[in-house]
């Protein structure tokens, strides 16, 4: 074990790009070690000088299988979208590894914090799981809208956290921000920062994107044999991006599977559902049990009135996906679903619509900014906001838009903004122009120490 200096020991989990950021942030209040899942990445961490103590793809072959009781996970075995095609037995095996791969290294280097994303894969869950038997401090990113800032989640599994948010106590620059935001939300274009905007017709750089990870894969394929490191250290899916490519010209050549907006009459009544990019943690993590969003649509159908229409936009980074035959065909059953194309903007949708309804998208946020009623079926920030409608149920969602129920009374959403603002970080640790400048480094760097406080 290599000896380090009793600092506290912050150990990263440096998957994808992270493995080239995370390098960048030293301390003199912490020691830093990293962990990666495949050899190009530990290559990345230790060409920047960090400190890599466990990569997967070197070690998997000699894990032994863990002793585990079950139930282990705190999700189920399908949460992982790339672990697929194996036996139950594979399957535990594959679960047992990882637990040792985790334990081994928690056992050997004893950190007390660790840094990642909020969970999305198996093996994150893993290293949250046991984190927690150890009490080690798990800090996950957390995207807010505002300022290009980020929090800490409570739990890694989700972003609601309304303990947290109701004891925080804003400042008066927190009162002017909110407003500020606000008064932005209400007179212009809502500019999300973590949300790529994909003009199709315009340009080809969403389709280079897709071939470029395409080939990329296709090389993982044919240079990796071994089926579990593809999957679990690569992500590798190929099946993924042919079909993101079909999307792609189905979105330039099915122009007519889609609906404008236009054609709505002035007093139409309209329900806005934002779809989820699938697939994605925000479904199997944040939202487990609406994580097939045909089945959520289909079922939100069934919860209108005759004079109402369910208005279903795509994705900003998911175009054409809603030209899939198995959407036509649930579009052709119920007259009043529309399709709208991701290109439209989601500000537009919720100015025209009567209600939102969302898992967890910050459509969800900037509907209630606009003083609309918000239906919340996931767990996110803003759900406990006084006046957001948290349905358990279709059948409380179908007495709501039915007028059987009364909607909550909606009220001004400026003390809970600043509340939110309040326990902001600033610094953006997601891929933008800014990422390693040295005022952003420096950021997450103090975002850190503090979080270890």
């Amino acid at each position: 074990m290599r000896d380090f200096n009793k600092k506290p020991i912050v150990l990263f989990f440096s998957r994808e790009y992270q493995s080239q950021f995370f390098p960048t942030l030293v301390s003199d209040k912490y020691d830093s070690i990293h962990v990666t899942l495949s050899i190009k990445e530990k290559r990345n961490v230790e060409s920047r000088g960090g400190i890599v103590v466990g990569c997967l793809e070197e070690m998997y072959g000699d894990l032994a299988e863990a002793n585990i009781v079950f139930p282990y996970l705190d999700h189920s075995m399908g949460s992982d979208r790339y672990i697929v095609g194996h036996s139950h037995m594979e399957r535990l095996a594959i679960l047992k590894k990882c637990v040792t791969f985790w334990r081994d290294i928690y056992n050997t280097y004893q950190p007390h914090y660790v840094i990642n994303e909020v969970v999305a894969l198996e093996i994150s869950e893993i290293m949250y799981i046991e984190a927690r038997v150890r009490n080690i401090r798990y800090l996950a990113f957390g995207a807010f809208p505002v300022k290009k800032s980020f929090y800490w989640h409570d739990n890694p599994f989700h972003s609601s956290m309304p303990e947290k948010i109701q004891s925080m106590i804003p400042s008066e620059q927190d009162l002017i921000d909110a407003q500020a935001y606000m008064d932005k939300v209400n007179s212009g274009p809502i500019d999300n920062p973590f949300i790529k905007e994909y003009k199709l017709g315009k340009d080809f750089s969403r389709l280079k994107e897709l071939f470029k990870h395409l080939l990329y894969s296709i090389y993982i394929r044919l240079k990796i044999g071994n089926k579990v490191i593809r999957q679990v250290c690569y992500g590798n899916a190929i099946g993924y991006y042919i079909t993101e490519i079909k999307h792609y010209f189905n979105y330039i050549l099915k122009d007519s599977s889609y609906d404008d907006m236009n054609d709505l009459n002035k007093d139409d009544k309209c329900i806005f559902y934002p779809m989820h990019f699938e697939p994605e943690a925000t479904l199997f993590y944040m939202s487990t049990y609406y994580d097939n969003q045909l089945a959520l649509v289909e079922n939100l159908l069934k919860c209108l009135s005759e004079d109402q229409f369910l208005l279903v936009k795509e994705h900003p980074a998911q175009a054409g996906f809603l030209t899939q035959k198995i959407w036509l065909k649930l579009k052709n059953r119920f007259p009043n679903a529309k399709f709208i194309k991701a290109e439209v903007s989601s500000k537009e949708i919720i100015v025209r619509s009567d209600v939102v309804i969302t898992l967890v998208s910050t459509a969800g946020f900037e509907a209630m900014i606009l003083d609309k009623p918000v239906i919340v079926l996931g767990k996110i920030y803003f759900d406990a906001f006084d006046g957001v409608n948290h349905c358990e149920t279709f059948e409380e969602i179908y007495d709501l838009l039915r007028g059987k129920k009364e909607f909550k009374q909606r009220k001004s959403i400026h003390i809970y903004l600043a509340k939110l603002i309040a326990m902001q970080n600033v610094g953006n640790p997601w891929p933008h122009d800014g990422l390693y400048s040295a005022k952003n480094i420096a950021d997450i760097r103090m975002a850190i120490e503090r979080g270890m406080d």
